[in-house]
């Protein structure tokens, strides 16, 4: 395996994470008052929708410079 399939297969496990995390802390855990986990939430949202425009990019950037 390639260090860039590598990097892809761990930007995409990643971002599953992120998603997870962030449906447990702001929904699942909604009755809660902790700020703490609603910040964990919301920077894990931020965090789902930015990993794959990156992972977009870093494709893009490395099948240009390997091809």
């Amino acid at each position: 395996m390639s260090l860039r399939a590598f990097h892809m297969i761990f930007i995409t496990v990643v971002t599953l994470f992120c998603l997870a995390v962030a449906v447990w802390s702001l929904y699942i855990e909604r009755d809660t008052q902790d700020i703490a986990l609603k910040i964990l939430g919301y920077s894990c949202a931020v965090a789902a929708v930015i990993l794959p425009i990156y992972a977009v990019r870093f494709y893009k950037k490395s099948a240009s410079n390997f091809s």
